[in-house]
């Protein structure tokens, strides 16, 4: 019986010379990806790892990832990314929970967790290409990768998604981006993280080529690399987003791309305008979890009307707005953000240790509203929702109206005990060149209530970001505390 690999060894058969990934080792085709898949899939079987069995990957973003992962679950197995780039306690927490049969990891790596360690190595990569190619007895309900996030209270969470409800999840993505014809995607985020792993799977499944390249760069350097590769599709983060904003050049810096998307955070309304103006007239911004993979998508055309929501979801996503007792909500009214759909993937563990899953629902901890045309806006996470005087501050606004500001680059506001045991506004401030926090606290003032004026305003030359660019407010509170 066939599984998610079948689709990449079909273009393995009729366009075995068509490129499938590029790193800095060179151009893998679709048929040595095929030879590697099912080389991969026969070596970890000779090392006695069976159907079911959960192989983690702690590998860097290469090719070798991509076929190494392919290649597991094309026999079956279960394949469980990890960042390459943790601390080796971060990474133990996470086995803890995973139980592997066993680890991919990069040669010379430092022992990790208690099962066997396999480097991909001279030995490992001979050992596939000698391994003869079997058949295995999948399919498409069997389960196919498992994501791990340390989510909003920092305890691991494991979201595992069968071959089915990844192609479906998949296939609402296909729907998103509105593809024709091949392209060439440009993937810079980790593939640890399901935002750059999905991204690059997708783009497989569809027989494009996708070229890896690391995460960490300039705006230069990510306006060469995207030229001097003919990329048509790319994906960003807010952070990179940013980056490229400030970045000096023509307008549009990016003209040759069908489309460019961000993924990861919301973008504020302005920052989405000048993204379609600054990098690419496609430019849209992408909106899901790891649990459902993309939900749905803000095009350009709705930047004038609507850019301040994420868009409206593909067709296999049915979402609505409950309360705070489940119960759904009329059109417009603000709640709790709910998804339902055959591309939702399933907790791990006991659905019991993750709330978020309840009554067929997954609630990804927004806030939002719907309006009449189904366009989703997002008003905050619950977990950051600030209580002052009794009313609910929403972090996002407030990031909004720092970020109108021609002299904020990046901001970040979170709630902090204040003397008067009710929280205050906290905000901290990327600045673009000199800018005092009393010019910021009068940009406030004139646009938000008195109580969601920050009380604090911190100008730090930085703000703390985890390996696939997402700010890391928890990292920021602690600051405070010392």
């Amino acid at each position: 019986m066939p599984n998610l690999t079948a689709a990449i060894l079909h273009f393995a058969r009729v366009s075995p010379e068509a490129p499938a990934l590029i790193d800095d080792g060179g151009t893998l085709s679709y048929g040595a990806l095929a030879e590697r898949i099912r080389g991969t899939a026969a070596h970890l079987c000779s090392l006695g790892l069976r159907p079911g069995d959960r192989v983690g990957l702690v590998l860097r973003d290469t090719a070798a990832h991509v076929a190494a992962l392919l290649g597991i679950c094309h026999f079956g197995g279960v394949a469980a990314p990890l960042d390459w780039r943790a601390k080796a306690a971060e990474n133990s927490a996470f086995l803890a929970g995973l139980t592997p049969a066993a680890l991919l990891v990069e040669p010379g790596a430092a022992p990790l967790g208690s099962c066997p360690n396999l480097p991909l190595d001279a030995d490992w990569h001979a050992a596939v290409a000698a391994a003869p190619a079997a058949d295995y007895p999948t399919g498409w309900q069997d389960p196919f990768v498992i994501s791990a996030t340390s989510g909003s209270t920092g305890r691991p969470k494991f979201i595992l998604m069968t071959h089915a409800q990844y192609y479906f999840a998949i296939t609402g993505m296909f729907e998103l981006l509105g593809l024709a014809g091949r392209h060439r995607f440009l993937c810079t985020l980790p593939l640890y993280y399901s935002g750059g792993r999905n991204s690059c799977i997708a783009h497989l499944l569809r027989g494009d080529c996708v070229v890896l390249y690391p995460s960490l760069f300039t705006a230069e350097e990510y306006v060469g690399v995207a030229t001097r590769r003919q990329i048509t599709v790319a994906g960003l983060v807010p952070s990179m987003v940013r980056q490229l904003l400030a970045a000096p050049g023509p307008e549009p810096l990016l003209p040759g791309l069908a489309t460019l998307f961000c993924t990861g955070a919301p973008l504020h309304a302005e920052e989405k305008r000048r993204a379609a103006r600054k990098l690419s007239p496609q430019f849209h911004e992408r909106y899901g979890t790891a649990e459902t993979l993309a939900i749905s998508i803000l095009r350009p055309g709705d930047f004038a009307t609507r850019a301040d929501s994420v868009g409206q979801p593909h067709s296999l996503a049915e979402i609505t707005i409950a309360d705070e007792h489940d119960q759904p909500l009329p059109t417009g009214a603000t709640g709790r953000l709910r998804y339902r759909g055959p591309g939702l993937g399933t907790p791990l563990h006991d659905i019991a240790e993750n709330p978020n899953f309840r009554g067929g629902f997954y609630y990804p901890g927004e806030i939002a509203r719907l309006d009449s045309a189904g366009y989703i806006f997002l008003q905050g996470r619950s977990s950051d929702v600030i209580m002052r005087s009794g009313a609910k501050i929403f972090p996002a606004e407030i990031e909004a109206v720092l970020a109108e500001h021609p002299a904020v680059a990046e901001s970040a506001v979170l709630g902090h005990p204040g003397q008067d045991a009710e929280e205050i506004v906290v905000a901290f401030v990327v600045p673009r060149g000199n800018l005092a926090a009393a010019t910021l606290l009068a940009h406030c003032r004139a646009r938000l209530t008195p109580h969601k004026v920050p009380r604090q305003i911190h100008i730090v030359p930085e703000v703390p970001k985890n390996t696939a660019g997402k700010i890391d407010k928890r990292k920021l509170a602690a600051s405070l505390q010392t």
